[in-house]
């Protein structure tokens, strides 16, 4: 069903304006420069590297410009030297701080001093930090440029719980007043047994997302409001997962292309009042974009559930009234 929708936003590639709001499209993990080609044409805009070496940094740095894609990078190790001035001119997306300062047991005043010192030095360019869930008891969503969360649910969490800690960070950034702060969510695409395990002496337990179980996390926290995704992470056991994994690795592709091309409505489209009433277990959000109106319809539950009749005005296949388990649906009108 959603491969049938999906050609209804084929034509949609279009240039974007330099005001646009950008809705980046990461992968984490990615340290060779010469990787960046096949990561590119898989979709994504922008990669976050883990090693702070300067020189590695710059190799990826112009290998980036001359891809058109973004950087993520840590700022510690090229603050002071050399490679500051140079990365004024690199093309930052955004100043990793720290990773998940919640879960290592940062306080405020660290993260506000790594903040400040990022921002010292790269005055015209955004500072980020991610945290490991949602809510967190110490309040950093104040402190950055950019929340980022990362909350990996599979196979042990509940699938729409990801969507939930994306919304408990929109609702804490409302709080603080900060409506238009950007929030960039982090898909799971790994497997939690190449990881450390929060039981160690019990059973390892993981395996690695479907591509319906990423397509619903991706779509699941646009909805719930995220203005940017990240996939983490580009590596399995240490080897580029396309080399890996190549199952794996189509997988990720085949969500992260679709967004492509659902990237000029997330950009330059106005949200609007959804068109119709949803039962419980639905969950919708609706843009205008150019002359068509376009929504992304959700399946929250496991179960098949009816769609409402109002909807079929945005259908190709008028008869399809009902969406299965923790599906998405893209419309367009």
């Amino acid at each position: 069903m959603w491969l049938r929708k999906l050609t209804l936003l084929l034509g949609l590639c279009v240039a974007l304006p330099a005001a646009a709001r950008e809705f980046p499209l990461c992968l984490y993990g990615v340290n060779n420069p010469a990787d960046l080609k096949i990561i590119k044409e898989a979709g994504f805009s922008c990669i976050q590297s883990y090693k702070q070496d300067p020189q590695n940094m710059e190799n990826l740095a112009k290998q980036a410009t001359e891809l058109g894609l973004k950087v993520v990078f840590y700022p510690n190790k090229i603050i002071g030297t050399p490679y500051e001035q140079k990365a004024q001119n690199w093309p930052v997306l955004a100043w990793y701080l720290v990773d998940e300062p919640d879960v290592h047991h940062w306080t405020r005043e660290r993260v506000q001093a790594a903040h400040q010192a990022a921002k010292k030095a790269f005055a015209k360019q955004d500072t980020a930090l991610v945290i490991g869930q949602g809510k967190t008891s110490v309040p950093f969503y104040d402190l950055p440029d950019v929340m980022m969360m990362d909350w990996y649910p599979v196979p042990h969490l509940q699938l729409t719980s990801f969507g939930d800690n994306v919304r408990y960070v929109k609702e804490a950034l409302e709080e603080n007043k900060m409506t238009d702060h950007p929030i960039w969510a982090v898909v799971q695409a790994f497997d939690w047994k190449n990881y450390k395990q929060h039981y160690p002496d019990e059973q390892r337990i993981g395996r690695f997302p479907t591509r319906e179980e990423m397509r619903f996390m991706s779509y699941d926290a646009i909805v719930n409001g995220a203005t940017g995704l990240f996939y983490f992470i580009f590596t399995h056991k240490g080897t580029p997962l396309p080399v890996a994994q190549p199952e794996y690795w189509q997988r990720v592709q085949e969500v992260v292309l679709e967004l492509q091309k659902f990237k000029p409505i997330l950009e330059q489209g106005r949200v609007v009042k959804n068109p119709v009433r949803l039962p419980a277990g639905l969950k919708m959000k609706t843009w205008n974009y150019e002359d068509n109106q376009y929504a992304v319809l959700l399946n929250t539950t496991d179960k098949t559930q009816y769609v409402p009749r109002k909807l079929r005005a945005y259908m190709k296949d008028k008869k399809q009234m009902t969406i299965d388990p923790y599906d998405v649906w893209i419309l367009k009108k």
